[in-house]
């Protein structure tokens, strides 16, 4: 009877202890990400999780994840830990494979040149490595590459390829930018999508008031005006551009000089977001032909160049 009321307290403390480390929280004091390579057996993986001081016992690790069966059904990874974690919740992550998404931000505006760049971002297989013929086969896109991405935050995992990511984008906005083609207004001077793109791709970056700034440069391109559009000479002079438009970069020999060239410029110069492609492909009806910054994010719409001087000399000139 002594021995069996022995074996029965040895056997309750045991339970008690391993319920105790089962549970107990993991020692870190902010967020860790923990990565299972791919292959990783049980005992490396508590093996790891002991180096780090990340469990109270392998022992116990390894007691608990063969009781429930999941010793062979972890899954590789990387994984987000939390000082709320224990022996646990790890173990239901690594086998649900709970793994951690890091993030991949395309902005409107980007160029072609700023999203190959993000291939080096952490986590990313740059299976591009910033050549744009090696993109345009990986995609099939034939042309321009300018402006056909979809400018979102995109979620991957470590080990992701770069083209994967980019394919998501670029599918994203052919499948919701066509859709918005197809209700466009009517007798708009589109020869194709691309072009309305490329407008659109210039009223991203010329202000908030995107629908009346697509009437008012819709209206130019009806009488065969020059666009002159800031935005199309910061694009030509790329990396040359520090930060302050000049009059001798208004004469530059370049198709992207809307000063110097009639019509839209050869194709888009950045990402666009849904709301300048809509404005592109409904702009508000008006008489405007010229606007100009008041320096408070809007902008002074003229219907004559008289009007519009006038207004440059206030909001512009005098301003300084």
């Amino acid at each position: 009877m002594f021995i069996l009321r022995n074996t029965a307290l040895i056997f309750s403390t045991l339970i008690t202890l391993f319920l105790v480390v089962t549970n107990h929280k993991i020692s870190i004091q902010e967020d860790f990400i923990f990565e299972i390579k791919q292959g990783a057996s049980l005992q490396e993986v508590t093996d790891e999780l002991a180096n780090k001081d990340l469990i109270v016992s392998n022992l116990f690790f390894k007691l608990n994840a063969k009781i429930h069966n999941i010793d062979q059904t972890i899954k590789a990874g990387e994984y987000l830990l939390s000082k709320s974690e224990s022996t646990f919740t790890l173990q239901r992550k690594f086998i649900k494979g709970d793994v951690f998404y890091r993030k991949l931000q395309l902005l409107e505006g980007m160029t072609i040149r700023d999203i190959l760049e993000l291939g080096k971002s952490e986590g990313i297989v740059d299976d591009i490595n910033g050549d744009l013929d090696t993109l345009k086969s990986k995609l099939n896109i034939k042309g321009q590459t300018e402006g056909l991405f979809f400018p979102d935050t995109f979620y991957y995992h470590k080990g992701e390829l770069f083209s994967s990511l980019l394919k998501r984008s670029f599918d994203k906005q052919q499948t919701n930018y066509l859709d918005l083609w197809d209700s466009r207004q009517k007798d708009l001077p589109y020869a194709s999508f691309i072009e309305a793109i490329t407008l659109a791709s210039i009223i991203e970056k010329e202000g908030l008031e995107k629908k009346m700034i697509a009437g008012v440069f819709i209206n130019r391109l009806r009488k065969n005006m020059k666009l002159q559009s800031d935005p199309t000479v910061i694009y030509a002079l790329g990396s040359k551009f520090d930060g302050n438009i000049k009059r001798s970069h208004l004469r530059i020999d370049n198709p992207y000089n809307t000063y110097k060239y009639k019509g839209l410029p050869p194709g888009p110069i950045g990402l666009v977001s849904p709301s300048s492609i809509k404005a592109s492909l409904n702009p508000k009806r008006s008489d405007y032909l010229y606007f100009v910054s008041m320096n408070n994010g809007f902008h002074k719409f003229s219907k004559t160049l008289e009007e519009h001087n006038q207004a440059v000399l206030k909001y512009q000139i005098n301003a300084r």
